[in-house]
């Protein structure tokens, strides 16, 4: 008869638990700076309504100050309007469920653009299926984090920025291929950005590179693979592979 090991029970349950704490400080962090940028978005539409305002006032031609107020007006309703989460996200839920992931993924690409200012970035969506049974937060973040990543290291000198997304499933996993057309990385830097606080290159934007090294640690924790191509100049591919789930698992 097999006794099992106490000690290495305690373990697992507390190594689950960790697990489930460090995806639940993401959430809090993603929905703090979701915040803070909303905060700042409001301020910046009350200024420029009261601006308008008062131009208004002297000036003859009231319809064409009305038209700004209404242009400005519509600016923060679309910003509004993208606060609410698609259909079936919930930050949570730690419990399979089917993703519609085209809406999933222009909204974490709509948010991300606001934070990275890229305005003339584009989001490019090649999926098949449409949809898949996995973890809603644990989702999301991969990805915030793999967009994110594709827009703060953009090529300014390209034009278009371009961001793609393809899915497929690939001998019963989903193989999700993230691509841009950003700086790249060296070669001799794609492990190291693999590793928590890492930093990135002078000629990158200032701060922890940690993006691509939480996602490598969700799909890890999840029974996945990331593997990351790259050459300076030239852009970055990102293939994550992840396990595929029935709907009535969750994470334990």
């Amino acid at each position: 008869m097999l006794i099992p090991n106490k000690n290495s029970t305690e373990q697992t349950q507390l190594q689950v638990v960790m697990n489930y704490a460090a995806e639940l400080e993401l959430e809090v962090d993603r929905l703090r700076r979701r915040d803070q940028f909303l905060q700042q978005e409001a301020r910046d539409h009350i200024r420029q309504t009261r601006s308008l305002c008062r131009q208004a006032g002297q000036t003859q031609n009231e319809g064409e100050a009305l038209r700004a107020v209404m242009e400005t007006s519509d600016g923060f309703d679309k910003l509004l309007r993208d606060l609410h989460e698609p259909p079936g996200y919930h930050p949570s839920f730690d419990q399979v469920i089917a993703i519609a992931l085209r809406p999933l993924a222009e909204h974490a690409f709509r948010w991300q653009q606001r934070l990275s200012g890229a305005a003339n970035a584009v989001l490019r969506l090649d999926l098949q299926p449409d949809s898949i049974n996995w973890f809603p937060a644990r989702l999301r973040h991969i990805l915030d984090n793999l967009i994110s990543n594709a827009l703060r290291y953009r090529d300014p000198e390209k034009g278009e920025i371009r961001v793609g997304l393809q899915l497929r499933i690939v001998n019963c996993h989903y193989e999700l291929r993230f691509t841009d057309n950003g700086l790249g990385i060296p070669d001799d830097k794609v492990a190291g950005m693999l590793e928590l606080f890492y930093r990135a290159a002078p000629t990158r934007s200032a701060g922890l590179g940690v993006g691509l090294a939480i996602v490598k640690l969700l799909v890890e924790h999840s029974c996945g693979t990331l593997s990351v191509s790259s050459s300076e100049g030239q852009g970055t591919s990102v293939i994550v592979v992840l396990p595929r789930y029935d709907l009535d698992d969750h994470i334990d």
